[in-house]
């Protein structure tokens, strides 16, 4: 996860910023992953299909 959110850093224009919205998964909430400075992480709150397409199939 680290490693694609350094891509998508690279790619975020030249002062700009990224915000990327996330489900629950661990991967997304570890203490180790590594966040650039020009992207925020905005967690989804459990239990709420209606604002995750994903989880109402």
């Amino acid at each position: 996860m680290s490693l694609h959110l350094a891509e998508i850093a690279a790619a975020v224009a030249p002062n700009a910023h990224a915000v990327l919205l996330l489900d629950q998964a661990g991967w997304h909430l570890s203490d180790r992953l590594e966040v650039p400075p020009n992207i925020t992480l905005i967690p989804l709150p459990p239990q709420c299909p209606e604002l995750n397409p994903v989880e109402n199939t």
